[in-house]
């Protein structure tokens, strides 16, 4: 058996703090009169600075068909038997869900399967990454499975936004939430649930006691893991992840080691600029190392 790993560009694998050799599908961001491919035609800086620029908010396109179809018979052909996919969360997108269930017809001669990463961003793209960590040391298909869904369920993410209307435009954040937030001046503090959708974890007045509030909910949270891998997540906002990164740095006795990692465009076209996030995986009970 062997495995190959592909992710969609939601995952900031392209971005990542390690090496990998996981190919990634493309997202279309419709910006305007424009039809730009993340990581081909814009990176993130360019996004960021366009997207501060213009009131315009963007839509994206999942990645077609075609797109998985051209990693899998690249796999193919280097003597693959299967290939696993790790989407953006099915609940956060549905093209995962309808390529699972489309799978088996659309190959020959190599198993095509998809991966439930409830999440986004780095966390999918380290699900993605252990994944082929787990392939080049022989582990199977329900081998990789089980343990990327001790590593999904390891994982927990809380961030700030600066503006709310992109996730309740693009139906990420239900729109009552997000009247609330922006009638009220209130910064909430969302997070990605156990179901992978964004939901309100708990309402802030300030920007600042929003971020001061995610660092103490993210620590406590691992309060007492052994081995702890914090990513600091931003869009457009590297000074202030920096910041947060060095407070991590400071209180974490279990720290394996702290990150900083930038919302790739796809996912910045639903949450637009200024984000700041904190992500920790605890990695106790792993069998390998990440």
């Amino acid at each position: 058996m062997k495995i190959g790993i592909t992710a969609d560009c939601s995952s900031g694998l392209e971005y990542a703090p390690f090496e990998h050799n996981i190919r990634i599908t493309r997202t279309a961001i419709h910006f305007e009169n424009e039809t730009l491919i993340d990581g081909i035609d814009i990176t993130a800086d360019e996004f960021y600075q366009r997207l501060e620029a213009t009131d315009f908010i963007p839509t994206t396109s999942a990645p077609t068909w075609s797109e998985i179809e051209k990693h899998v018979e690249a796999y193919k052909e280097l003597g693959c038997t299967d290939v696993i996919h790790f989407p953006i969360s099915f609940n956060l997108s549905s093209y995962g869900l309808n390529w699972q269930n489309i799978a088996k017809e659309m190959f020959e001669g190599i198993n095509f399967h998809v991966f439930d990463t409830r999440t986004a961003c780095i966390m999918e793209g380290y699900q993605a990454y252990y994944a082929e960590i787990l392939a080049k040391k022989n582990y199977d298909v329900e081998g990789i499975f089980a343990e990327c869904a001790k590593l999904r369920d390891a994982t927990k993410a809380y961030f700030v936004v600066d503006d709310l209307r992109y996730l309740v435009k693009n139906g990420r954040l239900t729109m009552v939430a997000g009247l609330i937030g922006t009638l009220a001046k209130i910064k909430p503090i969302l997070e990605i649930n156990p179901e992978g959708k964004i939901v309100p974890f708990e309402k802030i007045r300030t920007h600042r006691r929003a971020i001061e509030r995610m660092i103490e909910l993210s620590l406590e949270s691992c309060k007492d893991a052994k081995n702890v891998i914090y990513i600091v997540q931003h869009a457009n906002r590297y000074e202030g992840a920096e910041e947060i990164a060095k407070i991590i740095k400071e209180k974490a006795q279990n720290a394996l080691r702290v990150e900083i990692s930038v919302i790739t465009p796809t996912v910045g076209a639903h949450i637009g600029s200024g984000l700041l996030g904190i992500a920790r995986i605890i990695t106790d009970d792993l069998k390998e190392k990440i």
